[in-house]
């Protein structure tokens, strides 16, 4: 269900449906999926929520590293730092 409500969300932002609806469809299916598997949706969003700002302030921080700042990074720039964070995580974790 959450692939098709998924494909339902790239239709509506192009045009054909409502993204707000159509958003609101895919939540709620992820929702449905964290019950299955026995998961409280609210600690995973939780848990994502403060895994992303850790590394984006690393990004943060590896760009002043690098004597550069975000706001001037293309998109394809700041990618490239978050693989480079997201890399570095694994790393430590599977040392751990």
């Amino acid at each position: 269900k959450v692939r098709e409500e998924t494909e339902e969300v790239f239709r509506a932002v192009a045009g054909d449906g409502d993204p707000v609806e159509e958003m609101g469809d895919l939540l709620f299916a992820a929702v449905n999926v964290a019950r299955f598997v026995h998961t409280d949706p609210e600690q995973a969003i939780q848990n994502a929520t403060d895994k992303f700002i850790r590394r984006f302030a690393r990004v943060e921080q590896a760009a002043k590293d690098a004597g550069k700042s975000l706001v001037d990074m293309s998109l394809a720039e700041m990618d490239a730092l978050w693989d480079k964070v997201k890399a570095k995580e694994y790393e430590a974790a599977q040392h751990e």
